[in-house]
């Protein structure tokens, strides 16, 4: 009988313990959690990983439902999974959450562009170019939005101001001349072509560029040897075999 009391007061002690709550979280460790996670999350992203870039980042939402970074994180990730429509309603959400970001303005442009909705997409690279307007690659997808919709007076700006500010930018000079021949400047546009062809060696678009503009002054020699340096550089893709291959042949290439 004399341990009854004992018993029942390690019974009562269990019974108040359990009743405790656990402590609430700290607020300064959820935020560094979200802050790794985030950054995990774009590293696997980055590599390809996407299906543990998108747990991260419904995890960081799940605790923070308006995270920018998650929400802009996520539809990245819809973007890799082609799949546009929601990957622009997260890019969206992102933004209204944060408008700063030069880069969700380019995601949104991105998810648009793919989707052939070329005014919006123009729209969003052009605000992406505002926010970033050192950043040539931004520059160059405003460019090609504006070319698409056939704004080319204002492509061919974007475009030289990209080559200005950041001549790195791969496919500028290319497309450019693209710009010009559409204009009808065809020398123009052949001479930006072959300084793409000396600055960027492997912009076999540019050759393909030259090729149209020398078919349209009336140069088939000169068309046919731009096509020909084309399909040695690209020998199968559906450009190649649709559309410079059967140039070759109307031209009397072979």
């Amino acid at each position: 009988m004399a341990l009854r009391p004992f018993v029942l007061a390690i019974l009562l002690a269990s019974s108040v313990s359990a009743c405790k709550s656990d402590p609430p979280p700290d607020p300064v460790e959820e935020a560094a959690k979200r802050k790794r996670d985030l950054e995990s999350a774009r590293i696997r992203l980055r590599d390809g990983k996407v299906g543990e870039a998108e747990a991260l980042f419904q995890s960081v939402l799940a605790g923070e439902p308006q995270n920018p970074l998650a929400l802009h994180g996520l539809g990245r990730v819809h973007l890799e999974r082609k799949a546009y429509p929601e990957a622009c309603d997260l890019i969206a959400k992102a933004i209204a959450a944060d408008p700063a970001p030069a880069e969700f303005h380019a995601s949104l442009g991105d998810c648009n562009f793919y989707q052939e909705k070329h005014a919006e997409a123009a729209a969003a690279y052009g605000q992406a170019f505002k926010l970033a307007p050192d950043d040539g690659d931004i520059g160059l997808k405003h460019g090609r939005a504006l070319r698409a919709i056939k704004k080319l007076d204002e492509a061919e700006a974007v475009l030289r101001q990209v080559a200005e500010v950041d001549r790195k930018t791969r496919f500028v000079l290319g497309e450019l001349g693209d710009v010009l021949r559409e204009q009808g400047r065809l020398d123009e546009a052949l001479t930006t072509y072959m300084k793409a062809q000396i600055e960027n060696p492997d912009d076999k678009m540019s050759y393909a560029g030259a090729a149209l503009a020398y078919e349209a002054k009336g140069d088939p020699k000169h068309a046919l040897d731009q096509w020909s340096t084309f399909i040695r550089m690209d020998c199968c893709s559906e450009y190649s075999k649709n559309v410079a291959r059967e140039k070759m042949i109307s031209l009397g290439g072979g």
